[in-house]
């Protein structure tokens, strides 16, 4: 797997990778588990806890758990001159004044990046890209479709393999062997192949010819030169863009480097090294967040700050926190509510709104009665809170040099990738994804996941994303086939899912509990 992001807490989020293989005990699915092995033929496998990257529309804390590496990084390619918000059940732009530009009608929106917005339109949900009067610039006829990054955005049509275009959507290549890819940072773009053990990640250089061929579990993103990896053995490290090793295989978890400095987990406990794996914080906190010469740290449940040498400078009692990131104030939490805070720890907005986040060109998103709007320093809605919400790719922009849109998968509707695709829609909880490729019977197992799916815990759905599927035979007779598949949190042990072609389209299918199969 690639990791987008990672970390929860609550009703806002922390953005820590967690790719982990770990067994999975939800006490919620307890009594679920039964149901879920009759359909699935698991053999007492117990339901595991679930994804981000990229299902949609949960709590923004629990969306942010889904997407990304991140890390708190000021400067990337957002233009927020136009701002997506949530209308009802569509999203539209407004200006930074509060004024309507685009009015609300696009099932997804993300960030105007380099002039254009990706956004999905329609019961299909296809993906195109519009620019800031709303025109189509690329018509929506994707089935995936990645913000711009470095000029490239990756699309896939329906059937279809990536591919990169330009801003006037002219391919500039195709990559027919590849089942994910993602948008290029640093000049590296990652991408997977589908292996017996489950993905496994290389980087694409700018012409879309593999610079590091798939051999890594997991990756980040490259920035300043290295990325860390996640090796067979679990353990994360950093290479460089040869493929060699800069800092040695030590962690539990990893973040990109900024600004010199990257967070590492180490037996549970986060710090911070330099780019030659010199500890700066030694790895003793709950977690921390490089945060210009200070770092955000938790201690406990609690939230402070501290500098290099260790010292307290902003005391650990907030339940909460975000960084300040160069600015003059920092959004916390304080019992229920957040508020405000200078960098001496005084409040200069009292605690009054059920969410804020980080101010970013001067303004800040806040909720206040279950709708969001925006603030400035000194409190005033620049912005009034009349939207139902704020898109995931706003937040994810704000801490890291990535986008809730990333990534982009085959389309090409062979056994093997339907049942690797309907397996990681279903446990990362995308439960869209996952209906592309379900029959009807399967739908409605879906539909009942999809019920329950707000009463699953952010640490189970921590566990879940960090699920590694392998693929290891496909045997197919006819228009049935059956996919033996492994998953990290069972040993290895083998399993099948079922799968019928239906006007030429392979779906995962459920009979009655008890699937057949024509074939030997």
């Amino acid at each position: 797997m690639s990791v987008l992001c990672i970390g929860c807490c609550g009703e806002s989020a922390r953005f820590d990778i967690v790719w982990t293989q770990v067994f999975v005990a939800s006490v919620l699915f307890a009594g679920c588990n039964v149901l879920f092995c009759i359909f699935m033929g698991f053999n007492g496998v117990g339901i595991t806890d679930l994804f981000l990257r990229k299902g949609v529309n949960i709590a923004i804390g629990v969306l942010l758990a889904w997407l990304l590496v991140a890390s708190c990084r000021p400067g990337n390619e957002t233009s927020t001159a136009l701002l997506p918000v949530r209308s009802g059940n569509m999203y539209g732009y407004i200006s930074r004044k509060g004024r309507t530009v685009l009015y609300p009608q696009y099932s997804r929106a993300g960030c105007f990046s380099g002039g254009v917005a990706v956004v999905a339109t329609g019961p299909d949900r296809k993906w195109g890209y519009i620019d800031q009067a709303g025109h189509y610039v690329i018509k929506p006829e994707y089935v995936y479709a990645t913000s711009f990054r470095d000029g490239i955005a990756f699309v896939v049509k329906e059937g279809g393999v990536p591919a990169a275009i330009d801003k006037n959507g002219v391919v500039q290549f195709e990559l027919p062997d590849v089942q994910s890819v993602e948008t290029y940072s640093d000049g590296m773009a990652a991408y997977s192949v589908l292996g017996r053990t489950g993905e496994l990640w290389g980087f694409l250089g700018k012409n879309g010819v593999s610079e590091i061929l798939p051999q890594y579990n997991a990756v980040g993103y490259f920035s300043e030169g290295v990325c860390a990896v996640m090796n067979s053995n679990g353990a994360w490290g950093y290479i460089n863009r040869n493929a060699e090793e800069v800092v040695e295989f030590l962690y539990d978890n990893a973040h990109p480097y900024t600004n010199g400095m990257a967070k590492i987990m180490l037996r549970g406990r986060w710090g911070v090294i330099d780019r030659k794996g010199r500890s700066v914080v030694p790895p003793r906190y709950n977690d921390i967040d490089p945060d210009g010469d200070l770092f955000l740290v938790k201690k406990g449940t609690l939230w402070g700050w501290i500098d290099k040498q260790e010292k307290e400078v902003i005391s650990a009692q907030f339940t909460d926190a975000y960084p300040f990131r160069g600015g003059k104030l920092a959004a916390v939490k304080k019992g229920k509510k957040w508020g405000f805070i200078d960098r001496k720890g005084n409040f200069v907005l009292v605690p009054a709104y059920d969410f804020a986040f980080g101010f970013e060109n001067g303004l800040a998103a806040v909720q206040r009665n279950n709708k969001y709007g925006f603030i400035d320093e000194t409190g005033f809605f620049v912005i009034p809170p009349d939207y139902d919400q704020i898109p995931l790719d706003y937040y994810i922009r704000y801490f890291a040099n990535t986008t809730a849109f990333y990534g982009a998968k085959t389309d090409v509707n062979m056994p093997v990738n339907v049942a690797y695709k309907w397996l990681t829609g279903f446990y990362h909880q995308d439960y869209y994804e996952a209906n592309r490729y379900a029959s009807g019977n399967t739908r409605m197992l879906i539909e009942q996941f999809a019920t329950m799916s707000d009463m699953i815990s952010d640490s189970s759905r921590m566990r879940m994303m960090g699920l590694m599927i392998g693929i290891k035979d496909c045997r197919q007779s006819g228009d049935r086939a059956i996919v033996t598949y492994t998953m990290s949190d069972n040993r290895g042990k083998d399993q099948l899912l079922f799968l019928v072609r239906r006007n030429n389209k392979w779906l995962v299918e459920f009979e009655g509990g008890e699937p057949t199969y024509d074939g030997e």
